[in-house]
């Protein structure tokens, strides 16, 4: 059976019910009202933004990066997908239902495909394909893997690579200051600060395309330079 047949997933697929596109839209205006009064949000680089479907990728300081990204592309949570782990956010049917009305999880492994609940790469590719189909909706991916500090940014895992060269579409690397000081890790509530968000140059998977690169060489190095990316411009925020 096809995973897409799977009725757990079938929210990822077309237009969703009106109950969730409404709160989607509603926790949007909330987020945008909070980055323009209370945690004044800066955003450059918005000419770097696709006109086609993308993967956002950023570095991860805190849980509002994900509404900060979508604030800063000028789209609301229903043009958004987010990879979540599937033995964390799917193993209650309560933590899904709450989360996804105001965001669109997308299943993802990071345990071995042959334990038990797992989902192969190739399924959750599935999915993102056809959630991105309609309405040309994005995927956010930290390729950290986890919430990092303001002062270091973590090691990039190759996920968004694979994913954009399985999905064939543009990474865009951005940059987030000031996130972690406004709701850092451990913090329960936000607090003033200013953020600024810088949209770098999108990566194409296309332009890393070579005869004597596999696979796993052509994500190693996407992932090196998306690194490299943010990294550098984290640097030239600090000048």
């Amino acid at each position: 059976m096809s995973i897409l047949d799977n009725p757990k997933y079938s929210y990822l697929i077309g237009k969703q019910n009106l109950f969730f596109r409404i709160w989607k839209k509603l926790f949007y205006y909330y987020c945008s009202f909070v980055f323009t009064v209370y945690t004044p949000v800066k955003v450059k680089g918005r000419k770097n933004i696709p006109n086609t479907s993308a993967i956002f990728c950023s570095n991860h300081n805190s849980h509002m990066d994900v509404a900060l990204i979508s604030f800063a592309i000028k789209k609301s949570f229903n043009h958004f997908g987010m990879l979540a782990a599937i033995d964390y956010w799917f193993d209650s049917f309560v933590k899904k239902t709450l989360t996804n009305i105001v965001m669109n999880l997308i299943p993802v492994s990071r345990k071995s495909e042959k334990e038990e609940n797992s989902l192969s790469f190739e399924d959750t590719v599935v999915l993102c394909k056809k959630f991105m189909e309609h309405d040309q909706r994005n995927i956010v991916i930290f390729p950290e893997g986890s919430r990092g500090t303001s002062d270091a940014i973590l090691p990039f895992r190759k996920g968004a690579a694979r994913f954009a060269q399985a999905l064939k579409k543009p990474i865009v690397p951005i940059y987030i200051s000031g996130s972690s000081k406004s709701w850092p890790k451990g913090k329960i509530f936000m607090r003033p600060c200013r953020i600024t968000i810088n949209i770098l140059e999108p990566i194409e998977p296309r332009d890393y395309i070579s005869n004597n690169k596999d696979e796993f060489s052509l994500s190693n190095i996407i992932t090196s330079h998306l690194e490299k990316r943010i990294k550098d411009e984290r640097i030239r925020n600090k000048i």
